[in-house]
């Protein structure tokens, strides 16, 4: 058995080192076009000294730190190898990594986790943050916890990412339509919705919605007679977020391309915590408009960011 996992993992690190070495070449033709020196200032005295080897010593300590979460459930991801059923095992490992980086890197906790259901079918609707991190944290937390997978929406300049389609459609992402969703829900599968999209990734401010009275989420839910499920994580946007300026410009762009012109920054260590609301139950009588009128609006976030940095600090410290 351990011949047949280690095996197995020597194949998922060879095509991953496969995917880094093609992502690692397309970055350094771009450096080399557009700043032909830049090997000279990264390999200088100074910047080897304060950047790199303190950076190493970092990934390093969180690499361990993340190696030690897998370790704790290494119980559930031999038994699903021993029992000869690879693809469990796959799963196991992928949402233990995800579960562990959330949790070292962002103290991710999911606060309603008694609202998911453990069978049966539920509509999940989130804001769509810059970087849908969260959304991933709470994937695989689900599936550690409930055994389920959430099919998610995902607009197709996603799914044709290369190197990236074929992971999302495993883990259930699917382009749409609303008839798909129907399809799934009645099946009594989970499937989450954020009814912004990329607009609402790229151009909310202030945690707004993005909506535009979209209500295709709602006529899936009468349609297909499930519960929502209301999801916010708190920070999202203090994690990753887009540049502000040339918003205009960048909002034309996208409206006539529908691709992501606005660059992303983010992967700062603040806390993460994603709430899952009280179902709302299927009622015949409501209209759509009035089912996603019900939905609960998010609260604004505190102005102040060094707060999230703070608790951050609070919990990687704390004994």
């Amino acid at each position: 058995m351990l011949y047949i996992v280690s095996h197995w993992f020597a194949a998922v690190l060879e095509v991953a080192l496969d995917y880094v070495d093609y992502y690692q070449n397309i970055v350094f033709e771009w450096l080399d076009y557009y700043f032909p020196g830049w090997r000279i200032y990264l390999l200088s005295p100074f910047v080897i000294l304060f950047f790199v080897l303190p950076m190493l010593l970092v990934v390093y300590l969180y690499l361990s730190a993340l190696l030690l979460f897998v370790y704790h459930r290494r119980h559930s991801i031999y038994e699903a190898f021993h029992n000869h059923n690879v693809w469990e095992g796959y799963k196991q490992t992928i949402a233990t990594f995800w579960t562990g980086h959330g949790r070292i890197w962002h103290g991710y906790e999911v606060v309603g986790m008694s609202n998911i259901p453990v069978t049966g079918s539920a509509l999940i609707i989130y804001y769509h943050g810059a970087f849908p991190i969260d959304l991933y944290y709470l994937v695989a937390h689900i599936y550690l916890e409930r055994g389920r997978v959430v099919r998610n929406v995902m607009d197709e300049f996603a799914l044709k990412i290369p190197g990236l389609s074929r992971f999302f459609r495993f883990w259930g992402s699917f382009p749409g339509p609303r008839s798909k969703v129907v399809e799934y829900l009645k099946s009594g599968e989970m499937v989450s919705i954020a009814p912004g999209g990329l607009r609402e990734a790229l151009f909310s401010e202030d945690y707004s919605l993005v909506w535009e009275n979209r209500v295709g989420f709602a006529k899936a839910a009468l349609e297909a007679q499930v519960p929502i499920l209301p999801m916010f994580t708190e920070n999202c946007r203090q994690a990753f977020d887009n540049i502000k300026t040339g918003r205009k410009l960048f909002r034309r762009i996208y409206e006539k391309t529908r691709l992501p012109p606005v660059p992303i920054y983010g992967g700062f260590p603040v806390k993460l915590r994603t709430y899952v609301g009280t179902p709302i139950p299927y009622d015949s009588s409501l209209t759509p408009i009035a089912l996603a009128k019900k939905v609960p609006k998010h609260a604004k976030p505190p102005t102040v960011t060094v707060r999230f940095r703070t608790t951050r600090l609070k919990w990687l410290y704390r004994p």
